[in-house]
């Protein structure tokens, strides 16, 4: 977890200063919770989906430990409920890509009824155990098929950047809305996880998209009153190996596309080489936090 963090915010189409972090989710020293490089290689290749469509499948199998090392999930869900709505203020919200509950637990208390859902459904079950007195259901995100104009808030957490087509999906989120309904999503964005990108450019296809293309899918989606607000995060682990472990933990990883014999041991050495700092090692993320009205 986080032992230290300095906040600090910019807003959209400016260049958001960082924000440092250190964090050590798993311990540097080896042990038999330790992942080996091979290990690490056949189940969790590298930090970055094989196309811009959410992999379900490895958030399903990683329901177990996505707590653990979800830490970055967490503050991304901190971050964005500042933007919550007093309770009361709507009565209706339906959460996508709720996983385990990190922005569940901040949605909870703001509305009469709310109703999470996930994709993947050990997810799904995981979330029912924690937060037992929310609705919980299986729901594809990019195609629901509630009725239109029946939700008053439609909210979703760290799912957006999968989608390959937002303005489609966001079409489909807003019909959902009564008029004057209101969403609300936080979204990683471009830079995230630069250091990676340097240093595997072949595993480059996802397309972390600009909080200001962001805006203009909202806008094409027919949303207004449309408000955006970034924030750079720079997180510190112990060694690469370690943040690998946080990535894989989380199911943020390829599924069915190994990376060739030692291509890993390869990586974490060139990481540990390239981005080593006294304090460990950098990984960065940039939030962003979306409010938009039907």
């Amino acid at each position: 977890m986080p032992a230290r963090a300095t906040d600090c915010s910019r807003h959209t189409l400016s260049t958001p200063t960082p924000t440092r972090f250190t964090s050590s989710p798993t311990p540097a020293t080896t042990s038999a919770n330790s992942s080996p490089p091979s290990r690490l290689m056949s189940e969790s290749p590298a930090p970055f989906p094989p196309s811009p469509a959410r992999p379900s499948l490895a958030f399903d199998r990683k329901a177990g430990s996505y707590d653990v090392h979800a830490h970055v999930q967490r503050d991304t869900a901190a971050w964005v409920a500042e933007w919550l709505p007093p309770a009361g203020t709507f009565a209706t919200c339906l959460e996508f890509g709720a996983g385990t509950g990190n922005f569940t637990r901040h949605l909870e208390s703001r509305f009469t009824q709310l109703e999470a859902t996930d994709h993947a459904p050990a997810m799904v079950a995981q979330g029912r155990l924690a937060f037992p007195s929310v609705t919980w259901s299986e729901r594809d995100a990019w195609n629901p098929a509630d009725p239109a104009g029946t939700r008053d808030f439609v909210a979703s957490c760290s799912v957006l950047q999968w989608a390959a087509d937002p303005v489609g999906v966001l079409t489909r989120w807003r019909r959902l809305l009564r008029p004057g309904g209101r969403h609300l999503s936080g979204i990683y964005i471009a830079p995230s996880l630069p250091e990676f990108g340097a240093l595997i450019p072949e595993r480059r296809p996802f397309p972390w998209r600009t909080a200001d293309e962001w805006s203009k899918s909202f806008s094409a989606a027919g949303f207004t009153d449309i408000r955006v607000d970034t924030k750079t995060r720079e997180y510190i682990y112990p060694t690469a190996r370690a943040l690998m472990r946080q990535l894989h933990g989380t199911g943020a990883t390829i599924v069915g596309a190994p990376l060739a014999a030692g291509r890993l041991v390869t990586l974490l050495r060139d990481y540990e080489r390239v981005h080593r700092r006294a304090d460990g090692v950098p990984a960065t993320w940039t939030f962003c936090r979306i409010e938009a009205v039907a």
